[in-house]
């Protein structure tokens, strides 16, 4: 069974997606594209009955370990759509690194605005057209999938159709880009004149060591070689007037990962 097949809405198959991953991971050649599922090596033995997941899990919060039922996750989709009804109204909302299209499409279907259009930007190929097939099988869905890259960032897609208020987010994607572009923020910032965007990323330790975790999050980072320098390129951004930052929570835990936490950051552009 394909991913958007069996006769599946995009939702159904997305939440079969989301099954799947309890117990496999999702891996893809950066340079090929190519994906494959990896089985997960499971530890704790406090299974609920034979479903071969266990009760608890641990994972991590500002600095610390701790315990989480496995099932727990922060609802980051639900919580976009709190930030959006907030300050909105937008034109149309748009994830970097949206994989197959997994938290644009939970939005729709979660209370997001319905007659908004959905971009997501994606590095591989393979992303691209799952996301754009689940997409066409979520009715009264308006979405378009492109081509992205965090070291090469062009918006022109959306920049293009004129928009007055853009919404943007990310969710663990710029986590695996070493260095992103010294223009990153003032790209995104400048695709509409009011633009405001939420990171859900694991930069954290750059910003401050809060714990052990932190730490073992930070040699975690740079052996795989991931982001080092978000922090940075974020700071210069304020600094040259581009953006304007309205807040930061550091790893606010339930990440999947437990040396790998996530953490909040929300800006707007300048001026707006």
């Amino acid at each position: 069974m394909s991913a958007y097949g069996g006769g599946y809405n995009g939702y159904q198959a997305i939440k079969q997606l989301e099954k799947k991953e309890r117990k496999y991971r999702l891996s893809v050649d950066i340079k090929t594209g190519e994906a494959e599922w990896e089985k997960l090596q499971i530890e704790d033995e406090n299974f609920i009955f034979d479903t071969a997941t266990p009760i608890f899990r641990v994972t991590s919060s500002m600095g610390k370990m701790m315990i989480a039922p496995y099932h727990s996750r922060f609802e980051f989709e639900k919580y976009l759509i709190d930030v959006m009804d907030e300050t909105g109204p937008y034109d149309c909302v748009v994830e970097l690194g949206c994989g197959y299209g997994r938290n644009l499409i939970n939005m729709f279907y979660n209370g997001g605005d319905t007659n908004l259009k959905y971009y997501g930007g994606e590095f591989t190929q393979s992303g691209v057209d799952i996301a754009t097939k689940l997409a066409a099988a979520t009715p009264n869905m308006k979405a378009e999938f492109f081509h992205f890259n965090h070291l090469s960032p062009n918006l022109d897609i959306v920049k293009n159709k004129n928009y007055e208020r853009v919404f943007v987010f990310t969710s663990h994607s710029i986590e695996q880009v070493n260095q992103i572009h010294d223009d990153w923020f003032k790209v995104v910032a400048s695709i509409a004149p009011y633009v405001r965007c939420v990171h859900l990323e694991p930069f954290g330790f750059q910003s401050k060591i809060l714990g052990e975790v932190s730490e073992k999050h930070k040699a975690f980072i740079q052996q795989n070689k991931w982001n080092e320098n978000f922090t940075q390129v974020l700071q210069n951004a304020v600094n040259n007037g581009d953006i304007v930052v309205d807040g930061t929570m550091l790893e606010i835990g339930f990440s999947d990962d437990v040396f790998n936490p996530g953490s909040l950051c929300i800006w707007h552009s300048n001026g707006a």
